[in-house]
């Protein structure tokens, strides 16, 4: 491979004629310590030392040349180019794109792996739209533009970002314009896409000619109504998050490769379709005014979630599964997750779930290992529908959670009800090893002394398995070192 050759510059001077470098054994030393660079091997050439530096971010390849000038000019190389607003410390926004200016006029390296943009383009958009370019000459694999300050969205043409080097695609507060098919991307293996307002038809474009894509993240992309995630011929499709995108209304998932889905926004219906290998699912819907409209969400994805092995979600969901008049009658839904292991519950403030749809979920959950509950500042009421419905089959329920071995409760404030949820499960999980309960991060419960006695004796007498350990902590000192695997925002 033929190396550029080397320039003498720093980020604040011109270029100069390079002089004779002298080597300093001390400064190599203390470089190959901080770097892990073995010592065994101090000589090097440049060259090879060089290319090992312009894998680092720029700012770091400039930090190694104030340890030894032997690296002095190792920038200029650099394939990793981060410009945040950190990059450039105190200084104001001209001196800001000043060092970036220099930094492209000065780059002598063959190619740029990464560009990393996140600030405020306004004003200086043909100047960005220059760096993009040099970028993309470089054979650029990973292009990320955040440009979430700005005054208006950042306007990408086609031609910007329709390359064929480019593997990774991160666009936050752009203006995309494509056409209907592509000429690059084919290598495309990550699009995320956040507050960009795209269409249906585009994300179409991207699934049927970007067969090597894995993951697919959209984020407060508004213009999308209904999304048709059409993934049949990709192979390697793994991941798809969606998260507040307002007017969607509908998803069609027909994806075989898929194995997670991140969902996080209002109740809308999903539609699946060849998902066999989905394996861990979050859906954080808001809560909904609709019992009926929940119901319907949750019958048409039902069976493509039985297999799933971890879900997260929020008592929304459940308040689709509880008993109601199904085809004229008052039953229950039908449904098993028989490879269910982890199941991670929020409860939301204005929902009406309860003990009876925890219980009646988690019976039709048989592989169910750990169990966890945020309560959040959520408080359990019990009204006309529990009395005359569910307190009876409550009171006479006799499934035991027989593979049950961890619960976790966190924002428990010890009300009445929510001590009723303790104790059932602490009666039901016969095999139970552990349970948490974490006070509120508002610390307004505090758990010490003779009260932490008397509950701990308490809810030891609750308990059906008499080797499970009970913890009460509040949220500072909760060092569980079981936790779920996902949050619902975003993971």
């Amino acid at each position: 491979m033929v190396v550029p050759k080397r320039q003498s510059q720093t980020l604040l001077q011109s270029p100069q004629k390079r002089t004779k470098r002298i080597r300093h054994h001390g400064d190599d030393d203390h470089l190959s310590h901080v770097n892990g660079v073995s010592n065994s091997n101090p000589n090097l050439p440049d060259d090879i030392l060089d290319r090992i530096f312009s894998f680092l971010p720029v700012k770091k390849a400039v930090q190694i040349g104030v340890l030894s000038t032997r690296f002095r000019n190792s920038w200029v190389f650099n394939r990793n180019l981060f410009f945040e607003r950190d990059f450039s410390g105190r200084r104001d926004e001209g001196e800001f794109f000043e060092i970036i200016n220099r930094v492209f006029r000065s780059h002598v390296g063959s190619r740029i792996q990464s560009l990393r943009l996140s600030f405020d383009p306004t004003g200086v958009e043909s100047t960005v739209e220059k760096w993009i370019k040099i970028c993309t000459e470089k054979g650029v694999e990973e292009l990320d533009l955040d440009f979430y300050i700005g005054r208006d969205p950042f306007k990408l043409s086609s031609q910007q970002i329709d390359v064929e080097s480019i593997q990774a695609l991160k666009l936050v507060y752009c203006e995309v314009d494509l056409p209907p098919k592509l000429n690059g991307l084919s290598f495309l293996r990550t699009l995320e896409l956040r507050k960009v307002d795209i269409t249906t038809k585009v994300i179409e474009t991207f699934f049927r000619h970007c067969l090597l894509l894995e993951n697919l993240d959209l984020w407060q992309c508004h213009k999308i109504r209904r999304l048709n995630v059409f993934a049949r011929n990709l192979k390697r499709f793994k991941l798809l998050k969606v998260g507040h995108c307002s007017d969607i209304t509908w998803i069609h998932v027909e994806a075989p490769s898929l194995r997670s889905i991140y969902y996080v926004g209002n109740v809308v219906s999903f539609e699946f379709a060849e998902v066999s290998k989905l394996d861990e699912v979050v859906l954080n819907f808001m809560p909904c005014r609709s019992f009926t409209q929940a119901s319907i969400v949750v019958e048409t994805m039902v069976s493509a979630l039985s297999h799933v092995r971890v879900l997260t979600t929020t008592s929304t969901l459940l308040e689709g599964f509880t008993r109601r008049v199904r085809d004229g009658s008052f039953r229950d839904m039908q449904f098993c997750f028989w490879n269910l292991k982890e199941f991670h519950l929020y409860m939301e403030g204005t929902s009406y779930c309860n003990l009876f749809d925890i219980a009646s979920f988690l019976k039709n959950c048989p592989s169910l290992q750990k169990l966890f509950v945020d309560l959040n500042e959520f408080s359990f009421e019990y009204g006309f529908y529990w009395e005359l419905h569910q307190r009876e089959i409550l009171e006479n329920f006799h499934y035991f959670f027989t593979t049950l071995r961890f619960i976790k409760v966190k924002g428990f404030k010890f009300e009445m009800r929510e001590l009723q949820l303790v104790k059932f499960f602490l009666g039901k999980a016969v095999f139970l090893e552990a349970l948490v309960l974490v006070t509120p991060k508002n610390g307004r419960i505090k758990i010490n002394g003779p009260d932490s006695l008397i509950y701990n004796q308490l809810l030891c007498s609750w308990r059906a398995s008499p080797k499970a350990s009970i913890v009460i902590c509040d949220h500072l000192n909760d060092r569980t070192l079981v936790n779920p695997k996902h949050s619902k925002n975003r993971s």
